[in-house]
């Protein structure tokens, strides 16, 4: 029996539109295992699982709905992370708020999931050895370019 946010015996399923959820990394790219990436595909290679959505309780991501983006070696800024991935700045300044109160502005690399809520709430999860939730966002894609409002 499926609950109010999906919840099946499998993980979690926080699909939602015009949300996007944020997690960044401060842990060096090159330290963490390729196995976190691997994806293993079902229906029709359109719903992805690996370590990382295991580890955060997530059944399964459209990888056409995911972004990531980081510095190989040293640390990038967080809005240019999300910036060269997102393009849309609906989000930039509340993302930019809640990573301040964690703490998080240099990051090594940022996962964005697209039309999906992630709550830590429900799940019980806010990071693991690699990665921290900053927050789900509303985004829209009609907004100005994150990219191009910085220059």
């Amino acid at each position: 029996m499926k609950s109010k946010k999906g919840k099946i015996s499998k993980g979690f399923l926080f699909s939602k539109k015009n949300k996007v959820s944020v997690w960044a990394s401060t842990h060096p790219y090159a330290d963490i295992p390729d196995e976190y990436f691997e994806e293993t595909f079902s229906k029709n290679n359109t719903r992805a699982s690996n370590t990382w959505s295991d580890n955060f309780k997530i059944r399964y991501f459209s990888p056409s709905k995911m972004e990531t983006n980081g510095a190989h070696e040293g640390t990038i800024d967080i809005q240019q992370a999300v910036g060269e991935c997102s393009f849309s700045s609906s989000f930039i300044d509340v993302l930019k708020s809640k990573a301040k109160k964690k703490k998080i502005k240099e990051i090594t690399w940022v996962i964005l999931l697209f039309e999906y809520e992630y709550s830590a709430k429900v799940s019980g999860i806010e990071s693991d050895e690699y990665v921290t939730l900053v927050g789900a966002f509303d985004y829209d894609d009609d907004t100005d370019s994150l990219i191009e409002s910085d220059e």
